[in-house]
C-alpha cells in the first residue's frame, strides 16, 4: 500500500543475525539491531497472499524411453507491484548446468519497487519486454511432468512468483540446514562458500539468477556425491 511522502517507509534492506544469544548489526548499515531504517522508501511493501491467483500445476506425463523425467533447477528474481510479488526474470538449468530457460517477464500490474539492489533489474530493463507470466507458465508445462525433480534455494518463493504448484522439490535451505533450526536459513552464498569453495553474488547491481539456478544444482551433485556414494 502506498504511503504519504510526509510519513515513509523506513527500513534495513539488510539483515540482523541471532548469534550466541545476540543479534548482529545489521548487513546494510552495521547499525544496531534495535536501530532505525537506514534505507527509505515511498512505498510500503507487502506480500498480499490473499490475493494471490493464476495459479497453474505440473501434470503426469508419459514416461520417457530412457525413464528420466528430468532433475532441473530454477531461480527467480522478482519486483513488488500493487498487488503483492511477481516474477521479473526467470533462469532455468538442467542437470548438466546448461541454462534451458533465461527471460525476463513483464510484470502484470503496476510496479511499485523493483528491487533492483537484489534482483538486478530496473524500469528501463523491462520496458519492451512481452513475455508474460502465462507464457512462462505455458514453456514450463510443457517442460516438466509432475515426476520432473525441481531445485531451488528457498523454493517456495519462487514457485509462488511463478504461480506454479509442483511437489516434487528439492530445497537446499532443508538440505543444508541452519546449525540453531528453522526459521533459520543459510544463505546460498553461504553454502557455496562453505561446499563448492566459490564465492557468488559478488556482483554490486543484483543478483545473477542463472548463477544461483547453477549453484543449487551443484549444491545438490556436491550432496549426492559425498553422502550417497
Amino acid at each position: 500500500m502506498p504511503i504519504k511522502r510526509d510519513d515513509p517507509c523506513s527500513y534495513h534492506w539488510g539483515r540482523s543475525y541471532q548469534r550466541r544469544g545476540y543479534k548482529t548489526p545489521y548487513t546494510c548499515c552495521a547499525r544496531d539491531s534495535n536501530s532505525t531504517g537506514c534505507t527509505v522508501n515511498q512505498w510500503h511493501i507487502s506480500e498480499n497472499l490473499d490475493k494471490l491467483k493464476g495459479f497453474v500445476r505440473t501434470t503426469d506425463k508419459p514416461q520417457p524411453a530412457d525413464g528420466n523425467y528430468g532433475v532441473y533447477a530454477l531461480d527467480c528474481e522478482m519486483c513488488y507491484t500493487t498487488e503483492g510479488g511477481e516474477v521479473l526474470h526467470v533462469t532455468v538449468v538442467s542437470s548438466e548446468c546448461k541454462t534451458v530457460l533465461d527471460t525476463l517477464v513483464k510484470p502484470s500490474n503496476p510496479v511499485l519497487d523493483y528491487n533492483t539492489r537484489f534482483s538486478g533489474i530496473s524500469e528501463k530493463d523491462v520496458r519492451y519486454v512481452t513475455t508474460t507470466l502465462r507464457d512462462v507458465q505455458d514453456i514450463l508445462l510443457d517442460k516438466f511432468s509432475n515426476k520432473t525433480i525441481l531445485i531451488g534455494h528457498s523454493l517456495d518463493g519462487d514457485l509462488r512468483a511463478l504461480r506454479l504448484i509442483h511437489d516434487t522439490v528439492i530445497d537446499t535451505g532443508v538440505v543444508f540446514p541452519h546449525s540453531q533450526g528453522p526459521p533459520f536459513k543459510r544463505a546460498l552464498k553461504t553454502l557455496c562458500q562453505v561446499y563448492l569453495s566459490r564465492n557468488i553474488q559478488k556482483e554490486v547491481g543484483g543478483h545473477n539468477s542463472t548463477e544461483d539456478a547453477m549453484a543449487c544444482m551443484e549444491l545438490m551433485i556436491w550432496k549426492v556425491k559425498h553422502f550417497l556414494g
